[in-house]
């Protein structure tokens, strides 16, 4: 079980490592939970992540920098501004799972995402638009919050088997999870759009 990285293989759980960090973030995308100084972990506490948030937008607020001269104030300006984005993408699941393999070299194309998932899975995405498109016709509220409920009833069973897969080192896993999670997010939006 290897990857490519920085034009060396690494084990997988090797990713995990300080050294391995430093040189997968210095020639690929930045490391938001180095960022953040949070664990590089797909269930990560909600809890945590805001603290450290909150910690460093609070080492960083312009009120503490204004006798700093411009050029400082704007490099502190762009740092809280990196470390929001970072806050953003991690506190979403979906997004925290797609920088999770992007760190890891396995990156979701958006073209891949329907060969990953399979037909079944496809069947039953297009059977639940189809569902939440007849509720919208007949104005029907309550079909619309049932269909909700139960599609985020799977999205939190695809968090619980992401976890698995990000601790167990399954990328292929991963990935197939990842690309059904943004399946069921997308049927959230839709039905959010809708009520």
């Amino acid at each position: 079980r290897y990857t490519r990285a920085v034009g060396r293989k690494i084990v997988l759980s090797e990713w995990l490592r300080p050294s391995t960090l430093r040189s997968l973030t210095s020639n690929s995308q930045e490391d938001y939970f180095l960022r953040l100084n949070v664990p590089r972990s797909f269930d990560i506490q909600p809890d945590d992540l805001k603290s450290s948030y909150r910690q460093l937008m609070a080492k960083l607020h312009p009120d503490r920098h204004t006798l700093k001269p411009t050029k400082e104030q704007d490099e502190v300006g762009q740092k809280a501004a990196k470390v929001t984005h970072a806050y953003q993408v991690l506190r979403q699941p979906h997004q925290r799972a797609m920088h999770l393999l992007e760190l890891i070299n396995s990156p979701l194309e958006e073209e891949d995402s329907g060969g990953l998932v399979g037909f079944d899975f496809l069947e039953e995405v297009m059977e639940l638009r189809e569902e939440i498109c007849n509720a919208e016709e007949n104005e029907d509220e309550v079909q619309l919050k049932e269909i909700s409920k139960s599609n985020q009833a799977c999205v939190d069973i695809l968090y619980a088997e992401l976890a698995t897969a990000f601790k167990t080192e399954n990328t292929k896993t991963a990935l197939k999870l990842t690309a059904k999670l943004q399946y069921r997010n997308r049927i959230n939006e839709t039905i959010r759009d809708i009520l």
